[in-house]
């Protein structure tokens, strides 16, 4: 049903493009009826078939919610201080690490969400949080989660949680590594993704060889969200 909705939804967002483009082609071509006017159509109409495809890709891999709520974010309000009866609290590595251990943190585990690139389908293969520990020395957080599966987070900072989705906001790199059968074997193999901020760009690196997979980090996107 998922595949179908997203199916749908992509191609009906995906034509958006094409309906600008060709509001913008009349407009123009009624200032320049001669050749140029026509290249510029020309360019447009490419142009808009190039973005509607990449628009239709897109929610095929991500959901039409996910794409909707990447084009509509401010990420600005994530660095709203919480309200004393908030529900959402916000905390320091060491801090978060701390109450782990305790266990005294609020946010149990759920599924991943890095540089707004999925672990898995969207809001599937959800995990249990099993340990969170920080090192001040490195700057460094590891939260080991049920499955064999690992996250490295270095220099995590603007950390939220709540009972339904944990935050955090910025990172210098985080490196997930998993368990899944080898290509062409039943047997378990250890896998990795790299996600790492290199200027004004999400630099990625990953040894899955089961499948062609593209890695949708962006640097505009959250370090790391899990959701309940």
């Amino acid at each position: 049903m998922r595949k179908l909705i997203n199916f749908i939804t992509g191609i009906i967002t995906g034509i958006f493009p094409l309906i600008i483009a060709g509001i913008l082609g009349v407009l123009i071509y009624n200032e320049l009826q001669n050749l140029i006017g026509i290249f510029i159509c020309v360019i447009l109409g490419l142009l808009a078939i190039w973005g509607g495809i990449q628009i239709f890709k897109i929610i095929q891999r991500k959901g039409i919610v996910d794409f909707m709520s990447v084009v509509i974010a401010s990420p600005d309000l994530d660095n709203l201080e919480p309200t004393k009866d908030s529900k959402t609290q916000k905390r320091t590595a060491k801090e978060l690490a701390e109450l782990n251990h305790k266990n005294q943190n609020i946010f149990k585990g759920g599924t991943l969400k890095i540089f707004g690139d999925w672990y898995g389908e969207p809001y599937q293969n959800s995990l249990k949080i099993l340990s969170i520990d920080y090192n001040e020395e490195k700057k460094q957080m590891e939260i080991q989660f049920s499955q064999n599966t690992r996250i490295i987070i270095d220099e995590p900072d603007h950390i939220l949680e709540s009972p339904s989705v944990l935050k955090i906001l910025s990172a210098k790199r985080i490196k997930l590594e998993f368990q899944h059968e080898k290509k062409g074997s039943t047997k378990q193999g250890s896998y990795f993704k790299n996600y790492a901020v290199e200027r004004n760009r999400i630099r990625t690196e990953t040894n899955i060889d089961w499948i062609k997979q593209k890695i949708d980090a962006t640097i505009g996107q959250d370090a790391l969200i899990i959701f309940n």
